[in-house]
């Protein structure tokens, strides 16, 4: 379904507006949603979240989309640019997350993995104070991000590979790839 028709789709008659903007990358279209004070969504056009995504979001504001840049988006622009050129390390654009309370553990830490840096799923789940068999439940989580490379889940591998990633796997080894680059 294209995003016009999602939109559509769940929008509400509501005072509340949340926009939605296309952004151009290096990688392929990303999509971001944004009120006046968080940014809710940062996804890649393709992904398959989007819809679910875009349904829990309207759920939660109770709001109305509007395909175009707001003053938070605009500063999400500049980021995720100065982000893909190798000058940002760190987003500072404010965020909204709707999960459960592990789904916002697991993203809290993958805010603390460093730039330029991997780790592997059983050892979040360690630092976590869980045990390495939970590191299904921390790539599940790693999964339900709605904020793609603010929250770095890319950062997370398995142990014998690169793992999963919601926006394909060619994405993420590109995202790493470029973190490493300009880590120095």
């Amino acid at each position: 379904m294209s995003l016009g028709n999602i939109l559509k789709k769940h929008t509400r008659k509501s005072a509340k507006v949340a926009y939605i903007y296309t952004f151009d990358s290096p990688i392929g279209k990303i999509i971001a949603c944004a009120d006046d004070n968080y940014v809710y969504l940062v996804c890649f056009e393709e992904s398959a979240n989007v819809e679910k995504m875009l349904k829990t979001i309207t759920e939660r504001i109770n709001c109305q989309y509007i395909e175009e840049k707001n003053k938070i988006l605009e500063l999400f622009e500049y980021e995720i640019r100065e982000y893909f050129d190798g000058k940002l390390k760190k987003f500072t654009v404010p965020i909204k997350t709707f999960g459960s309370e592990f789904q916002k553990e697991v993203w809290d830490k993958l805010m603390e993995i460093p730039y330029g840096t991997t780790k592997t799923y059983g050892t979040l789940a360690k630092e976590m104070g869980r045990a390495a068999s939970h590191s299904r439940a921390v790539g599940a989580a790693c999964g339900a991000n709605a904020h793609i490379i603010i929250i770095p889940c890319h950062r997370l591998i398995a142990t014998t590979s690169k793992g999963g990633f919601s926006c394909g796997i060619d994405r993420k080894e590109w995202i790493i790839k470029h973190e490493k680059d300009f880590a120095s």
